[in-house]
């Protein structure tokens, strides 16, 4: 028996932007603070997603599938991952 902690599971976002619209919208996740979220996505146009968390962070999103972008947050509470073309939401994550 060893008193290593597993590392934490990390938290996937499955996104898909087609035409205009964007898949998930507003979804509602949960997550603890130093978890690994990583962000995947599949698109037809250029995008930046924004994660509005301590520190921030942006990522370039570009044309076409199996894009990848993995972030931690440092301190709880809610963080906003935006699309900036699009204006949408994407996910709020209650991080704690």
């Amino acid at each position: 028996m060893t008193d290593a902690q597993a590392p934490p599971d990390r938290l996937v976002i499955d996104v898909t932007i087609e035409g205009g619209e964007v898949t998930p919208t507003n979804a509602q996740l949960r997550a603890a603070v130093g978890q690994p979220i990583v962000i995947k996505v599949s698109s037809d146009s250029a995008d930046e997603l924004h994660v509005h968390s301590t520190p921030e962070h942006d990522f370039a999103v570009g044309v076409g599938p199996g894009q990848s972008f993995q972030f931690t947050v440092d301190m709880p509470g809610r963080v906003d991952v935006e699309l900036h073309q699009l204006h949408k939401t994407v996910a709020t994550i209650q991080v704690r």
